[in-house]
């Protein structure tokens, strides 16, 4: 009777197979990583879009509208504070976190990754500043104290009071518009984010695009749930909405 054939595989055949794993796992494992980032801040954004939608209705049922709220003037930092003394309480506030020094030497970058505003105190004297206990940074500024500043073609976007900024991470790095730093409008009218249909001071088809500064990325996130504006070109309003495909050439591994 002959030997039966050994089942089984070999040293070098085991070796073998663990080295494509491996080598396929490094080249999927970014990809998986930044598309689970990704999809966490655009989890956070619209969680504090609800959020502070909520808190300004409250506010203006007690103060009345944003115009009442002793903004000061353009770039006050008075006015700025005030809008954060109105808005923190309904927010649960980390401990520490209402000094004014949440973002403090926080340098922030473009989603072309130039150097962006410092929003910390300091040089960003004109940002009053907060952080809540899941983890966000909110920053105020003052754009018109009378809320009449013009950013768009809708009646809010005609009535801009202020502008608040989140960063859903924040004092994690990258500290990047259009990735984890995001802005929106306070308006007469309520809330608004940068880059909608309507904003033609800061709108997503020039101010969200790799090569640009990131700053009218909040409404596509909001309203269409992804960053892919990050890994393809060609999306709009009215058009396309997602990539067919994510190009890993697109993935930076610091982020």
């Amino acid at each position: 009777m002959g030997k039966r054939a050994k089942l089984g595989f070999t040293l070098a055949e085991v070796l073998i197979t663990l080295g494509v794993i491996g080598i396929v796992a490094a080249m999927v494992l970014p990809s998986v990583l930044v598309q689970n980032r990704e999809r966490e801040n655009t989890a956070k954004l619209k969680k504090i879009y609800s959020t502070m939608t909520q808190a300004y209705t409250r506010a203006v049922a007690e103060r009345g509208t944003p115009d009442f709220w002793d903004l000061m003037g353009e770039n006050d930092p008075t006015g700025a504070d005030n809008i954060k003394q109105i808005l923190s309480p309904y927010f649960t506030v980390k401990p520490g976190g209402i000094s004014g020094e949440v973002w403090l030497n926080a340098n922030t970058r473009q989603l072309n990754n130039r150097p962006g505003p410092n929003i910390g105190a300091g040089e960003g004297v004109e940002y009053a500043t907060f952080a809540v206990v899941d983890g966000m940074s909110i920053a105020f500024t003052v754009e018109d104290k009378d809320c009449k500043g013009v950013f768009g073609d809708s009646k809010a976007l005609q009535n801009v009071c202020a502008t608040f900024i989140v960063d859903v991470n924040g004092s994690k790095q990258p500290n990047q518009f259009g990735f984890d730093i995001f802005q929106f409008y306070i308006t007469k009218y309520g809330l608004q984010p940068y880059g909608s249909q309507a904003d033609t001071t800061h709108p997503f088809e020039t101010s969200c695009k790799l090569e640009s500064d990131g700053y009218g990325c909040a409404a596509w996130v909001v309203f269409r749930g992804n960053l892919d504006y990050r890994h393809c070109t060609g999306l709009e309003w009215n058009g396309k909405h997602k990539c067919h495909g994510l190009d890993d050439s697109k993935y930076n591994s610091d982020l």
